[in-house]
């Protein structure tokens, strides 16, 4: 569950992520597309951030770890 600050993070980038490929995809400015848009980004932006993060920690530490040897 989000809250506070991240809250309203993700909240400005489905809004602006939906602005901007609005423009060049008019379909997206549609009554039915734009909702289903916004929860989508909503939903699965938190978790793929985690995912992105751990994946590039992980490579991190893998790549120091061999630096050592």
């Amino acid at each position: 569950m989000l809250t506070g600050a991240i809250e309203w993070f993700w909240y400005v980038v489905a809004g602006l992520s939906y602005i901007v490929v609005g423009i060049w995809n008019k379909w997206l400015l549609n009554w039915l597309v734009g909702p289903i848009w916004l929860v989508a980004v909503i939903c699965s932006g938190p978790p793929l951030a985690t995912w992105l993060r751990v994946q590039i920690v992980d490579r991190l530490i893998a790549s120091r770890l061999m630096g050592r040897r």
